[in-house]
């Protein structure tokens, strides 16, 4: 039983990495807004960019922010909360990003990959 259980963990690892990491993001002009159905603005520009070069695969979707809270206590899949300050205590309920723009972050959920993460925040770094 053992050996099934790992041989499906073994198949099923690429699969999930190919999931495409939520980036939720609400309705704020001019930095991140919805129009004729494509997400725009300047905050989601810069993570887009970095989420390329970080070699992430990823679709926005916007959300309210009280349902982005939702989400983040959930905890239930690896997703990302754009534009939200580090104010202290956060770290405690999802990790947070390097800036990406003003003091902007991603509040991620707890089950986002430490490797998502690096590979993420390098980038913003740049």
């Amino acid at each position: 039983m053992n050996r099934l259980a790992a041989a499906l963990m073994i198949f099923a690892a690429p699969a999930l990495a190919a999931e495409p990491l939520a980036i939720h993001y609400n309705e704020r002009p001019p930095y991140h807004f919805t129009q004729f159905g494509v997400p725009q603005g300047d905050g989601i520009d810069r993570l887009s960019a970095a989420l390329r070069a970080a070699n992430i695969p990823y679709q926005l979707r916007s959300t309210p922010a009280k349902q982005q809270l939702v989400l983040l206590r959930a905890n239930l899949q690896p997703a990302c909360m754009l534009a939200w300050v580090g104010l202290p205590g956060r770290e405690r309920a999802g990790k947070l990003s390097e800036i990406v723009y003003d003091d902007r972050r991603l509040w991620c959920t707890q089950a986002t990959p430490d490797d998502v993460m690096q590979r993420l925040n390098q980038a913003l770094r740049k």
